[in-house]
């Protein structure tokens, strides 16, 4: 089954499940009918749905959606309805044609907008007790797909009118559809499963009863979920999630949970209902695509970034913690043979391989017609040209600029993004610069315009995307910390990465929502020039102690990744070591998932290891001092070759080892072979 079937699968098994929850929630006949008739539609391709009731041989409309006039209380006697004998019999109607009705119901049914209609008795201890009925305008064709829907709809309906057990309703319905459905009680503990849980996991009853869930769970992925569904048990909010579960042959696939309350009339939760969905087909293309927009993401950014005497460049790219593809984000110098230093940088609109190679055509566009115009504000009408011609639906912010020959003043244009900064003064803020002009893509005729700036000795100008100010959804706040930070840089060349430093004195340790990249030209002496290497402030490594193999590639990928960013020296093998050691020793005693957190500040890395227990036996002032104690050894090492290492019990119940390690990133280095 290819993707796009199976999607449409997923999201008609949701809206049924969504549906059937609505229905169970109305606390009074009107609201059940309107809930059947608007999940009804979700479902089936008509405009047109109605119920009526049967009482005292009168058929009377008691909720409709798309009739024509205010319909809804109006009574036909029986005899008027020529297919009432065949619904009071228990048989379905189906007229497509409105020459099949006969002249009368014809004329009956156009008056309030129906040509076609299909319709099955609402049966109540073997007697007819109404209708529901679906249709169009116009004439129709019933397939097989739509009579199934409305008779589902409409024995769901009949359940709950005839005061059953609404648990007991929910079940035989569950057990009707190709996913998994669960039930908890108020507290979580799940209490019922349909057979197809039992079937994907070959557990017993017994076996999958209360708690017994979490052993089909991928111990990686356990941890978050025993995170999450604790949280929603106690605010009450629904909860989606994905993770993988181990199948009966051992193979883990990766499924969708969504676990929603079912409130009384007083809104106390009674039980919770989830279905469980496998989405392992679409979570491998999903990878493959994101593996691949990665890829070009990487070949799009500037791995070296020009450097002059008196210039310094730096830039970071930080990708938002989400299951989003890459994005659209950008920065970009480059050196052109008039002399002139070209920089930019922008936001395509989406994620994933359009919006890579969307940045790829913009960035080689930028540059080609830098090569021949010297006004930015030329070049991008003429980019919003191209971009208009070759993707009509991309939609980009972007800012253009060029350093003159001698360096002296800058002249650059904005296209709708965050206009740049500048500051020239260590004790006032710095000034946002003139920005304003359409996005690219938006208007055929658009207009930019090319603002001049001069630049001083030891200024600053900084160009960002909005995922560093908007990061917490305050714009504002997020604009006046950057630009209370940018002055610390005039003058200042002592930070080795001046755009890691703005990243941090305005993200903190925060997530960001959405991509984030900062470019940094800074108009002081260029002592090092290094050759740049975009390295992100925070890394992440996670593993299950229990699978060795993934614990052997957390610490080869965290020895190599230390190496490309420090060289080859002394402090880097000793930085090796300890990951080394620490790695090994809260395998040994702390079997459960292990974090790892590599931060980088402007002359350190800090290490950071978190287990979830049970951990250290105990957490001791002193660290330990005698190198012969094998169970110590990794501490005693860690103590001896960093810079300084703290013990703290960590939020998840086990060990949280903290170090400097005694590294720091290189000025100038090449990556590792």
């Amino acid at each position: 089954m290819n993707g796009a079937p199976l999607l449409r699968m997923v999201v008609e098994l949701e809206s049924l499940a969504a549906a059937w929850l609505a229905m169970t929630q109305a606390k009074t006949l009107d609201e059940l009918e309107s809930a059947t008739l608007a999940g009804l539609l979700r479902v089936v391709d008509f405009e047109i749905a109605y119920t009526s009731r049967l009482e005292d041989r009168k058929w009377t409309i008691s909720a409709q959606i798309g009739l024509h006039g205010d319909v809804e209380g109006i009574s036909v006697p029986e005899e008027m309805v020529p297919y009432a004998e065949a619904l009071r019999a228990g048989g379905t109607i189906c007229y497509e044609r409105a020459a099949d009705m006969g002249p009368e119901l014809a004329s009956m049914l156009e008056s309030i907008g129906l040509g076609s209609l299909f319709a099955v008795p609402i049966m109540r201890a073997g007697e007819c007790v109404g209708g529901l009925a679906i249709g169009r305008p116009a004439d129709s064709i019933f397939d097989t797909r739509d009579r199934a829907l409305v008779g589902l709809f409409t024995t769901h309906l009949t359940a709950l009118l005839e005061n059953r057990d609404l648990v007991s309703s929910l079940e035989r319905l569950a057990e009707s559809v190709p996913v998994i459905v669960l039930r908890t009680d108020p507290t979580g503990w799940i209490n019922w499963y349909n057979h197809r849980w039992y079937e994907y996991t070959g557990q017993t009853h017994e076996e999958a009863a209360g708690w017994g869930w979490q052993t089909a769970h991928h111990p990686v992925d356990f941890q978050r979920v025993i995170e999450e569904w604790p949280r929603a048990l106690a605010t009450g909010e629904p909860i989606e999630i994905e993770f993988r579960l181990r199948r009966y042959d051992g193979v883990y696939r990766w499924h969708l949970a969504r676990v929603e309350p079912v409130r009384d009339d007083k809104g106390r939760i009674r039980s919770w209902y989830g279905s469980v969905i496998d989405i392992d087909a679409q979570k491998e293309a999903f990878e493959r695509t994101r593996r691949v927009a990665e890829a070009l993401q990487q070949a799009f950014l500037p791995q070296t970034l020009p450097q002059r005497e008196r210039l310094r460049l730096d830039a970071s790219y930080v990708s938002a913690e989400s299951d989003a593809l890459v994005g659209g984000d950008w920065y970009d110098a480059f050196e052109l043979p008039d002399g002139r230093l070209g920089f930019s940088i922008g936001d395509v609109g989406g994620h994933g391989l359009a919006a890579s190679m969307a940045v790829g055509i913009l960035r080689q566009s930028l540059y080609t017609l830098a090569l021949r115009c010297e006004d930015p504000a030329e070049i991008l009408a003429e980019v919003n040209g191209i971009l208009r011609l070759q993707r009509p639906d991309e939609y980009v912010t972007a800012i253009l600029g060029f350093l003159d020959r001698d360096g002296t003043q800058i002249r650059y244009s904005v296209a709708g993004h965050p206009p740049p900064m500048l500051a020239d003064r260590s004790d006032l803020p710095a000034r946002m610069l003139p920005g304003g002009g359409l996005p690219l893509g938006v208007a055929a005729q658009a207009q930019f315009v090319t603002h001049t700036v001069p630049i001083a000795v030891d200024a600053v100008v900084v160009l960002y995307t909005d995922g560093v100010t908007e990061f917490d959804r305050d714009a504002v706040a997020g604009e006046a910390r950057l630009l209370s930070a940018i002055p610390l840089l005039v003058g200042n060349t002592s930070a080795a990465r001046p755009a890691e430093r703005l990243y941090r004195a305005v993200l903190g340790d925060a997530v960001p929502r959405d991509d984030v990249a900062i470019l940094v030209l800074q108009f002081s002496p260029n002592v090092a020039s290094p050759n740049y290497e975009p390295v992100s402030p925070t890394v992440h490594w996670r593993f299950h102690a229990s699978d060795a193999q993934a614990a052997h590639v957390a610490r080869m990928e965290v020895g190599t990744y230390i190496f490309s960013v420090a060289g080859k020296t002394e402090e880097a093998y000793a930085s090796e070591l300890i990951v080394g050691e620490l790695l090994a020793n809260t395998v040994e005693h702390a079997p459960g998932l292990v974090d790892l957190r590599l931060e980088w500040t402007e002359d350190a890395a800090i290490l950071t290891v978190r287990d979830s227990g049970p951990g250290l036996d105990s957490l001791k002032i002193n660290l330990p001092s005698d190198p012969m104690n094998e169970g110590s050894r990794g501490l005693y090492l860690a103590h001896m070759l960093s810079k300084e290492v703290s013990l703290a019990p960590s939020s998840s119940g086990g060990a949280e080892i903290r170090v400097i390690l005694p590294v720091k990133p290189a000025s100038e280095f090449t990556a590792a072979d």
